[in-house]
């Protein structure tokens, strides 16, 4: 054994930034002043998974230098993350204006199709589809009272699963993955994509928002922490159903390792800690159920 066997391996979010790390600063050199600021803004709050997601779903299936792919899906995924920014006032349009958040989430996208194939674009405009008509389906709910858990759940997985879907599917495709292989690993990243908002959700601040523990209380009558405490167990149910899929699509050993080491990662291990309850943590909760009821539905992909 040499020395070189003993050191580990970069861990996987690490190695993905230094693949894509030469074609980042390349496209950002495509970019004008003004829009580049806003990309780096975005940029330095991303950790690469998507990229990772990418560069991992190849390795399960062949050696394919897949940089040009990670870093694409990375772009589209900001550039969804800048969208998401508009709407509730975050960093991105608080410190540039709309208008150049706007501006830079088209940027993205520009980039991000100059570094596919004719077929891995279109593989993502789907995605891309999804994640519009997801927003669109929201702004008409949030004008009614009478959206179900179902709704939301479906407008969860357009906006947040499909990115991640097309980039594992992207992944393995590019490697050599069969048809089936390729659908097994996008309805991993799918499952990943949705218990990562289930997560995401259950960490948010109760801001008044119509997030998952939000609407979960509200159907189920029960406290958000009641929601929240659903949410966590969603997302468990979630990855669980994403390793069987990678399990099904008979990857290598190594890169199935890692990615049952990231899913878990970015999802369910992202828990908060579970702190003893306060009598007057919930002001509302008298004579309410902590439990939600089997009516409001276990999370199912699109």
């Amino acid at each position: 054994m040499t020395s070189t066997d003993l050191v580990a391996r970069p861990h996987v979010l690490e190695r993905a930034r230094t693949a894509v790390e030469p074609l980042l600063r390349a496209a950002l050199e495509e970019l004008p002043g003004e829009t580049r600021e806003v990309v780096e803004h975005g940029l330095a709050r991303q950790d690469f998974s998507t990229a990772a997601l990418v560069l991992l779903s190849a390795e399960a299936f062949g050696d394919a230098d897949v940089a040009p792919v990670a870093l694409a899906m990375e772009f589209a995924h900001l550039h969804e993350q800048l969208h998401a920014d508009l709407a509730v006032l975050g960093s991105a349009r608080q410190a540039f204006g709309a208008d150049r958040v706007v501006s830079a989430a088209d940027a993205l996208l520009s980039l991000a199709f100059a570094r596919l194939t004719k077929p891995e674009v279109m593989i993502l405009n789907v995605a891309l589809m999804s994640v519009v008509d997801g927003y669109v389906q929201e702004i008409g709910m949030d004008e009614r009272d009478d959206a179900d858990m179902s709704e939301y759940l479906g407008v969860a997985a357009a906006k947040h699963s499909s990115i991640t879907a097309a980039a594992c599917e992207l992944g393995a495709l590019a490697a050599g993955a069969s048809a089936s292989q390729a659908g097994h690993l996008r309805q991993f990243g799918d499952d990943v994509g949705m218990a990562r908002k289930h997560v995401d959700d259950a960490l948010a601040p109760h801001s008044g928002r119509r997030t998952l523990p939000v609407v979960a209380a509200m159907v189920a009558g029960i406290t958000v922490a009641g929601g929240r405490k659903w949410c966590e167990q969603q997302a468990g149910l979630l990855l669980a159903r994403a390793l069987n899929h990678l399990r099904q699509c008979g990857p290598r050993a190594g890169a199935a390792q890692e990615l049952t080491g990231l899913a878990g990662e970015i999802t369910t291990a992202r828990r908060a800690p579970v702190v003893p309850a306060q009598a007057s943590a919930e002001p509302h909760s008298e004579g309410r159920s902590t439990t939600l009821p089997a009516a409001c539905p276990v999370a199912t992909s699109s």
